[in-house]
């Protein structure tokens, strides 16, 4: 089913988009994970986690939305099905 395949090629480009966004991102934060001060390592990881959900559920938000749009494709294509099977009907004594 072709926007089935859209919306998994929708969501690799998504996740590979992110993850290259979010390692350049990171980066101050991988080096604190590794602070000698137990706060700050604490902190960094709650940082690291929340943007790790954040990402995430971006992905989930944009596979939703090709989801979406597939099946609105799918519903115009079914209205237009129907209007040209009542035409069909009409036409044919």
């Amino acid at each position: 089913m072709p926007t089935f395949s859209f919306s998994h090629t929708l969501l690799l480009v998504s996740a590979f988009a992110l993850a290259s966004c979010q390692s350049g991102a990171d980066t101050p934060v991988a080096t604190d994970l590794n602070s000698t001060n137990p706060a700050v390592a604490e902190q960094a990881r709650k940082v690291q986690e929340l943007s790790t959900q954040i990402e995430r559920q971006k992905a989930v938000i944009e596979t939703e939305k090709a989801k979406l749009t597939a099946i609105e494709q799918q519903l115009e294509g079914s209205r237009q099905n129907l209007e040209g099977i009542k035409k069909e009907v009409q036409a044919t004594p």
